[in-house]
């Protein structure tokens, strides 16, 4: 099997990217951490779990892939302001989830064969 970071790395990155930029349509938040409920963590499991059943391995990559979405719509889509380290702090945090979905999902594309 090909072991290849770039491949789980670019789906994270573009699937963390698009929690984001679904978050004001879905929840009237711009920041997804911002919204009421479970927003924030159920889109970053299921978005890790798709990720996972995609390109599940290695699971670094999908972390990195994971921060760096995120961390490219905060730097390109908001405003930098003097809470932007603690945003990233919470990005490299709220990633853990995101690769916890990428392994369940890792788990499920290899129990389906």
């Amino acid at each position: 099997m090909n072991r290849s970071p770039i491949r789980p790395f670019l789906i994270a990155t573009v699937a963390t990217f698009a929690v984001w930029a679904l978050s004001p349509w879905l929840t009237g938040h711009v920041e997804p951490w911002d919204a009421d409920g479970w927003y924030y963590a159920v889109a970053l499991v299921l978005s890790g779990v798709l990720s996972g059943l995609l390109a599940p391995k290695p699971l670094w990559a999908l972390y990195l892939g994971g921060m760096a979405g995120q961390v490219l719509y905060l730097l390109l889509l908001r405003p930098i302001d003097p809470l932007l380290g603690v945003g990233l702090l919470f990005v490299s945090l709220w990633s853990l989830v995101f690769v916890t979905g990428g392994f369940i999902g890792g788990r499920l594309r290899r129990w389906s064969r």
